[in-house]
């Protein structure tokens, strides 16, 4: 660590310790948290908040007033409608899988689908990976990160219903009285807190010209906001490697800067987490686009996170580095490149099951679809860049547009052309992401290290795995994830080396794992030999090392060969050493495929009216495929029976074996 870090980190852990003493002492004495000082509500301090205000069309009012006559015309306000009774009546749909009545008090410290709840402590008390099998405090954080305050926020702009208002103020109020003083697994994440301050702001906006906005409701929110401030400020995380969620915490910090009426508290605010995005999309965004973290599923999340900084930034007039903007730009058209056409009835399969999954958005206009989500930022980036590339030939509008640049931004978006391709191959060789294409096949390849410089999670034990969808439907596929804590055995198991669609050496993992998110070292290393693409043929060779720490030492080799032209994919599998070794590969299934074993080792494969056939070769006489059993999760909390092919090869190194796929 260097000498900068250790001293953030050691003022941090001191900021920490006296914020957690004060935070002691309110509990034992049933008293509030001291909060900076804020001025009295008068029409003039609420001007000022509109004029400061973080999302400025929602603090307009002949804005909202286009905003709404555009919703009309566009027919989108009875879906807004239909999902704002939801909220009023409590009923959530959890991960788009599972619609729970939460009942007419909602439990913030519970989780509906086990029907668990979390205990009453203070948030350093609470472990979130000690509770029981099948309980998963994520459940209880997405509730906890009030994306239904933008869908009551919504409905109140089209109908000015002020049951709408109301409710975004009583839950908002019941939030605060049931986890007082940071008690509850709704404070054991700061960077779930971040994702429901910026709601709460967000949400706040449509409530702007309420008349039931009245001092006490003015205060209390500004007191909602000051409370979150003080939390993220004192207990974010400084380490060496930052992820996502350490800008997640600054971001929310950011937003409540513009929102907060104490001034000198506000600016501290602003200087403490203004300074961070530049210096974070450097390291947490290669220069091709790529996260470092090697999850395509949070991409689109990664993305939203700089987008969102970069507009709260250019808000307060501080504009973005052309470095900031050029990443930026590349991450919207990673985005576009990664998403795929498919015609599986799922929810989420618009991207590789590459890395942890997708649980819902910042701001949710979406639903948690994750295809919708991704359409909803491509269309935001087309307008931002004029970008004609990042607009999708069926995208009409975009809601997150409409309410982050308002009506004419919208139909300026609707006015452009689209020039969006995404039948070529390419390679992102920064980040190590490669796509094999042709109009009828996409094929999706990992040659890239475990993820997040070595700290493993939210990357996978996946290094050289790929996916295959030919005819839009899906053939081979990552596992996915299914959950962080519901099953910690499943959990692993879904992120190891087996659970992937590539080898491993003598049954050991590409890196040992330390808990459920990280891993101890990540020895891969992978090193690119060759690429190169044309109309005729793609390839792509590479190296990792990971298996270099075994007695004897095995350097593995995989070279993916797609011949355009003879539909046909050849993988070949070459490991360099001097003894006898297990090399045990795995070909995951998509649940809906059929196969039928043809031969020792080949293999018809159906999905729908789309074909292939795969065949093993190899000159061992120790080498053999067979079909076995697997699991399948496209989506958090999604979980289906699936098969797998599994090859075993017993050779004294140097050995190889080749997988030959022909697309019928």
């Amino acid at each position: 660590m260097s000498l900068l870090n250790k001293f953030l980190a050691f003022n941090a852990g001191t900021k920490k310790k006296i914020f957690r003493r004060e935070v002691e002492t309110a509990l034992r004495y049933g008293k509030q948290i001291k909060l900076p000082s804020l001025p009295s509500y008068n029409q003039q301090q609420l001007q000022v908040l509109k004029d400061s205000f973080p999302f400025p069309v929602l603090s307009s009012a002949s804005e909202k007033e286009l905003i709404k006559k555009f919703s009309k015309e566009e027919g989108s306000d009875a879906t807004i409608l239909v999902e704002a009774e939801k909220v009023l009546q409590h009923r959530v749909t959890f991960f788009g899988v599972e619609e729970k009545m939460l009942g007419e008090k909602v439990r913030w410290d519970y989780d509906y689908l086990s029907s668990f709840a979390f205990p009453n402590e203070p948030y350093w008390n609470i472990s979130v990976e000690d509770f029981p099998k099948g309980v998963d405090v994520q459940t209880a954080w997405e509730l906890g990160r009030m994306h239904q305050l933008s869908t009551l926020g919504a409905a109140y702009l089209i109908t000015s219903d002020e049951k709408y208002s109301e409710k975004y103020f009583s839950l908002v109020d019941d939030f605060i009285l049931s986890t007082a003083n940071f008690t509850g697994v709704q404070w054991a994440n700061p960077s779930e807190a971040a994702i429901r301050l910026i709601n709460i702001i967000f949400g706040f906006g449509f409530f702007l010209e309420s008349p039931l906005l009245n001092e006490q409701r003015f205060l209390r929110i500004q007191e909602t906001v000051l409370l979150h401030s003080l939390f993220l400020e004192h207990t974010i995380e400084y380490s060496e490697v930052r992820d996502h969620r350490y800008v997640l915490v600054h971001l929310g910090l950011l937003c409540a800067s513009m929102f907060i009426q104490n001034k000198a508290y506000a600016e501290r605010l602003f200087h403490f987490s203004a300074s961070q995005f530049e210096q974070e999309i450097r390291r947490q965004v290669f220069e091709d686009g790529v996260s470092f973290e090697q999850s395509v599923q949070l991409h689109p999340l990664n993305t939203e996170l700089f987008l969102l900084a970069k507009y709260f930034l250019e808000r307060k007039g501080k504009k973005v580095s052309d470095e900031y903007n050029r990443r930026l730009h590349e991450m919207l058209f990673v985005l576009n490149q990664y998403k795929r056409s498919t015609s599986q009835n799922e929810k989420n399969n618009s991207l590789p099951n590459i890395g942890d999954a997708f649980t819902s958005p910042i701001i949710d206009f979406s639903s948690s679809d994750q295809s919708r989500y991704i359409d909803e930022l491509l269309s935001v980036g087309a307008y931002l860049f004029n970008d004609e590339k990042l607009k999708l030939p069926e995208a009409a509008g975009s809601t997150y547009l409409l309410f982050l640049f308002g009506a004419e931004a919208t139909r300026s978006f609707q006015s452009m052309k689209s020039n969006a391709e995404r039948s070529s191959s390419f390679g992102l060789t920064k980040g190590g992401h490669y796509l094999f294409r042709t109009k009828e096949t996409d094929m999706f390849i990992r040659a890239s290290e475990i993820g997040k410089s070595g700290s493993g999670a939210p990357g996978h034990n996946d290094t050289f795995t790929f996916e295959l969808l030919y005819k839009n439907k899906l053939f081979f596929v990552d596992s996915g994830t299914y959950s962080f804590y519901a099953d910690k055995d499943l959990r692993n198991k879904l992120r190891s080396v087996f659970s992937h669609n590539t080898f491993s050496i003598d049954n050991t993992q590409l890196a040992d794992f330390n808990g459920l998110f990280n891993i101890k070292e990540d020895l891969t290393k992978p090193k690119i030999i060759e690429w190169q693409t044309d109309n005729e043929e793609d390839i792509l060779v590479a190296q990792h090392f990971a298996y270099v720490r075994l007695s004897d030492p095995v350097i593995c080799k995989r070279g993916f060969y797609f011949l355009k032209e003879k539909k046909k994919i050849k993988i070949k599998d070459e490991f360099l050493g001097g003894k006898k070794h297990k090399i045990v590969s795995h070909l995951h299934l998509h649940h809906e495929v059929e196969i039928e074993k043809i031969e020792p080792n080949k293999y018809l494969l159906k999905n729908g009216e789309a074909k292939l056939q795969i065949c093993f070769h190899s000159s061992s006489e120790n080498f053999e495929t067979y079909l076995q059993d697997s699991v399948y999760s496209p989506g958090y909390r999604v979980l289906h029976h699936a098969k797998k092919i599994h090859t075993v090869l017993h050779e004294i190194l140097p050995t190889f074996y080749i997988i030959e796929i022909d697309l019928l």
